[in-house]
């Protein structure tokens, strides 16, 4: 914004907290719509970030349609968006479409194995699906895709019980407990 970019944010706060972004509201440069990606939007935009997702692991377990909804049907309508728009696309993934590797380290040239019925499927194979859906875009429609597979963060405003393994850490090491590892998902 301080370069003179107009950003336009969609949430539907299933997740995330107005607060988070609060200190943006009102900004002349910042617009705030109270959306859900799995439905349709029409706007203007020069580049379009999916970031929508629950990415906590017991919060997308929990809700496993509302997780598989934002990331294909929002995968769907945001890179029609970025279609009729002429708009760049980038699409936030995730380590977890890797599933549990049987090839450490992972390169981007490996497929992964996911099962794709087990607790944590429903995240790991909408972003997978999403990221076959982008490329898709990306040849047949022309849009501009990037992809982001993004592993293992943490930041300020993320809950200490998120079930990621950096928050784990963080919350066994002030609990003064064992760092624990796990290998099994």
């Amino acid at each position: 914004m301080q370069d003179g970019h107009i950003i336009t944010v969609l949430d539907n706060f299933f997740t995330g907290e107005k607060g988070n972004i609060y200190r943006w509201v009102g900004h002349p440069r910042f617009e705030l719509i109270h959306h859900d990606v799995s439905n349709p939007i029409f706007l203007e935009a020069d580049e379009v970030y999916h970031l929508a997702s629950p990415a906590s692991p017991p919060n997308y377990m929990a809700n496993p349609i509302k997780t598989m909804k934002a990331n294909l049907l929002g995968s769907i309508n945001l890179l029609g968006l970025a279609r009729r728009v002429g708009a760049k696309f980038l699409f936030a993934s995730s380590s977890e479409i890797y599933g549990d590797p049987s090839a450490h380290p992972q390169s981007e040239t490996y497929w992964g194995n996911v099962n794709p019925d087990g607790p944590r499927s429903c995240y790991d194979e909408s972003k997978r699906a999403s990221e076959s859906l982008a490329y898709a875009y990306l040849r047949k429609e022309g849009v501009q895709v990037r992809i982001a597979r993004i592993f293992n963060t943490y930041g300020p405003r993320m809950q200490f019980n998120d079930g990621r393994v950096v928050s784990n850490f963080i919350l066994q090491a002030i609990s003064n407990q064992d760092i624990s590892v796990s290998c099994a998902h």
